[in-house]
């Protein structure tokens, strides 16, 4: 599961415990003037194959971390199957895609969304 929270003008998103080792990185930074959307209900059945594996884990259907490539557009994923998920659309960044499982998924749209109309 990740954290999220607001920096200056970054979102830190920071994948917590031993999921940070399958999914090859612990923080991901973007600037909030990077971040062009954020929503909720991704469907399971749409998350990439093995085939699209840069560098991470798909543990057979139960977990995916790491770096993947879905349709050409790079995406970091730290979500397993029962997670809610939020998925951040970002342009100048490493990915173009961040899905992430979340404890609250409204209450961390909401905190995104607020800093977004901050900034």
């Amino acid at each position: 599961m990740s954290r999220v929270r607001v920096e200056n003008d970054q979102l830190v998103i920071t994948v917590q415990g031993a999921r940070k080792f399958f999914a090859f990185r612990s923080e991901v930074l973007i600037h909030l003037d990077n971040v062009v959307g954020v929503t909720s209900g991704l469907k399971w059945k749409d998350l990439p194959n093995i085939l699209d594996k840069r560098l991470g884990t798909n543990a057979n259907t139960f977990y995916y971390g790491g770096y993947f490539s879905q349709e050409g557009r790079n995406v970091f994923y730290d979500l397993k199957r029962k997670e809610d998920a939020v998925v951040i659309t970002v342009k100048d960044e490493d990915f173009d895609t961040v899905v992430i499982g979340v404890d609250d998924c409204e209450a961390t749209i909401a905190l995104i969304e607020q800093a977004l109309e901050n900034r």
